[in-house]
């Protein structure tokens, strides 16, 4: 079975009790970053289904005064350009005909990629260089590949999605730190490539 397939059925596999104690236990160790305390403004993934959640964490951040978005992938479906919106509190994301939560107001609170520094990313699959599998649509790459060379990128996941290494490609986004319930992964090597690569555009 392929790495997504078997990902996709473990993490289905999750009981609800599961999910939400998992992810609490990913929370606590996110928000006792210090990349967290130091960024001023964060986009967050509206978790869906079995993912690890990220509904306590956004909700800890815009407690504490800080610029939360979040992805507006319906636009970028339309054709409007790959965009993130500000929202200002939970009840800000809407869900009805799609796929993810979508922040609502897009025109009206969009923010610049650029300006992020700090994305919080989903993954079916993680290795211990911080590589990244999504979900096959490159929609992460594309986002992260339009990021500041500044920015901190922070993958989410359960123990299990942890692998110790991944078949990746070329266009496939690192990510500097995964966080899982029990440990935090870094990979310095590909934060200082990643920023040189931006540097050489």
């Amino acid at each position: 079975m392929k790495v997504r397939e078997r990902m996709k059925a473990l993490r289905q596999g999750l009981s609800p009790e599961e999910v939400a104690l998992e992810s609490r236990a990913v929370a606590t160790r996110v928000l006792s970053l210090s990349e967290i305390h130091s960024a001023g403004a964060v986009c967050a993934y509206a978790s869906v289904g079995k993912e690890v959640a990220t509904a306590h964490i956004m909700s800890e951040l815009l407690e504490t005064g800080r610029v939360v978005a979040v992805p507006d992938w319906e636009g970028w479906k339309q054709g409007s350009g790959l965009q993130v919106a500000r929202i200002y509190e939970p009840g800000d994301l809407e869900m009805e005909n799609r796929v993810v939560p979508q922040p609502k107001l897009v025109s009206e609170r969009t923010l610049s990629i650029d300006d992020i520094e700090l994305f919080l990313v989903p993954g079916l699959a993680f290795d211990r260089s911080c590589h990244r599998i999504g979900m096959g649509g490159g929609y992460y790459d594309r986002l992260l590949s339009l990021s500041s060379p500044e920015a901190t990128l922070i993958g989410l996941a359960y123990d299990f999605q942890v692998m110790s290494s991944l078949p990746v490609d070329g266009h496939d986004v690192p990510v500097h730190r995964v966080v899982t319930p029990s440990q935090v992964l870094s990979d310095q090597f590909h934060y200082k490539r990643r920023v040189h690569d931006h540097g050489n555009g």
